[in-house]
């Protein structure tokens, strides 16, 4: 019987930042265009509302620890999503994940297992990936999680 990774911070916040960080550390290199994109999306987004650009940092480091942490795919997946309380958080999460993996104008066959392995794991319908990738090629905003 597999145990899932259940993570110290329970937060959708934890969880947004966790899957940005696993896409990223999918090709086995973070790249610094990666964790640029990584910031930029962070301070364009109200869900991180609150955090000031010197906690960034840390909780970046705090998201790869806890990555590190699961020993493949089938641990951390299940955790990502139960801490994404809707779907509209589900598909953010994806969307962050698309950005990430793009940041360097190409995703890695290995960022594409993880995407795919996201979109499995999150119930995001092909249509609704299509749309998400397309945002994050053209570094558009991703859709609202809640109405505003």
């Amino acid at each position: 019987m597999s145990k899932h990774v259940h993570f110290g911070d329970e937060t959708r916040q934890a969880a947004l930042f966790e899957t940005m960080v696993l896409v990223a550390g999918a090709d086995g290199v973070v790249s610094k265009d990666e964790v640029e994109e990584i910031y930029r999306r962070v301070f364009e987004r109200p869900e991180f509302q609150g955090i000031h650009a010197n906690d960034l940092k840390e909780a970046i480091s705090h998201a790869a620890k806890n990555v590190a942490k699961a020993k493949d795919l089938g641990h951390i997946l299940p955790t990502l999503s139960q801490r994404l309380p809707d779907q509209a958080s589900r598909n953010l999460a994806f969307g962050l994940a698309c950005s990430v993996a793009m940041a360097d104008h190409r995703a890695h066959p290995s960022e594409l297992a993880v995407l795919k392995a996201l979109q499995n794991a999150f119930d995001i319908r092909e249509s609704e990936v299509v749309a998400l990738f397309e945002a994050a090629e053209n570094h558009a905003p991703l859709p609202p999680t809640k109405p505003e």
